[in-house]
């Protein structure tokens, strides 16, 4: 399980991570993909948005938490769990480059507390998505690679 916490200005960050979940749950499912890497050169905007994630290590650790069993991929098309050898074998081959991913889909439970002021989203899985491109190298659509689930 991944939390993300967003708080009020006047809050300093803790030392300690807060695993607790508190406020109304007002999304017990929600989808929604994002964008990682600007496959538009002209879309400034996209830049500027991107500027401060670092993707590239936020890819190395997903693949990595699979591949030491603290998370579970599993295969989109089919909801099976995917074994660290067949990941292994996918990354191998090419088939999922992690220099490639540009998507990710996030599956979250959102919980607003307003006695807090606090919004927290924990993510349930992560679909890594690759760019297909047409035969004249225009961009067409994403590919969706494999969920990463976590408890």
């Amino acid at each position: 399980m991944i939390l993300m916490v967003a708080c009020g200005k006047n809050r300093q960050q803790s030392s300690s991570f807060d695993r607790t979940i508190s406020g109304i749950e007002v999304a017990d499912t929600i989808l929604y993909p994002v964008d990682i890497i600007n496959l538009d050169t002209t879309d400034t905007w996209a830049d500027q948005r991107l500027k401060h994630l670092h993707r590239q290590q936020m890819i190395d650790m997903l693949f990595e938490s699979v591949y030491q069993g603290k998370a579970q991929a599993y295969d989109y098309y089919s909801d099976q769990p995917l074994s660290t050898d067949k990941l292994r074998e996918m990354e191998a081959s090419g088939g999922f480059n992690r220099d490639e991913v540009s998507q990710l889909q996030f599956q979250e439970a959102w919980h607003l507390d307003t006695i807090n002021n606090r919004m927290t989203k924990e993510v349930q899985s992560i679909l890594l998505a690759w760019p297909v491109y047409d035969s004249k190298g225009k961009f067409i659509a994403y590919k969706a690679g494999f969920v990463v689930k976590f408890d």
